[in-house]
């Protein structure tokens, strides 16, 4: 009886190990995987892709050499509704105050966003823009509508 006991309390403990292991490799993956996707509000899903950590750090190193507008506004950004293309969206989730990135087309600008606040870019040359464009293409997203 003891034995049948201790077997089951071992199956337990691995079954319980297992599903450890695997929630923290599916957690590992959900906090590593950058993605991005296009607001285009068309009434179909908005494209959306993955990005690698490379790519993630292009587009940050891209941000630092544009011009800071020199405001730091409180909250995280968000983007206006309405129909029709507004910008690119890339996030970040690995650590939850690491700032997301958003291109706002309308006027031209990168934004740095995080709960606590967002800094604000002009990109009069759209070359954030430009960075997202290749990069959907670069995964297989047709963006028809921006070319």
């Amino acid at each position: 009886m003891a034995y049948l006991i201790f077997t089951r309390a071992a199956v337990l403990c691995i079954l319980l190990l297992s599903s450890y292991q695997v929630g923290v490799a599916m957690m590992e993956e959900k906090f590593t995987d950058p993605y991005a996707t296009v607001y285009i509000y068309s009434g179909r899903p908005n494209p959306r892709w993955q990005l690698s950590l490379e790519e993630w750090q292009q587009v940050n190193q891209l941000i630092q050499t544009l011009p800071n507008s020199g405001k730091e506004i409180e909250g995280p950004y968000q983007f206006s509704g309405g129909l029709g293309y507004t910008g690119f969206y890339a996030h970040f989730s690995i650590v939850s105050s690491y700032p997301d990135i958003y291109y706002v087309a309308a006027h031209k600008q990168a934004v740095l966003s995080n709960p606590g606040g967002h800094f604000i870019f002009n990109d009069k040359c759209k070359l954030v823009e430009q960075w997202f464009i290749d990069s959907a293409k670069s995964h297989g997203i047709q963006l028809p509508l921006l070319d």
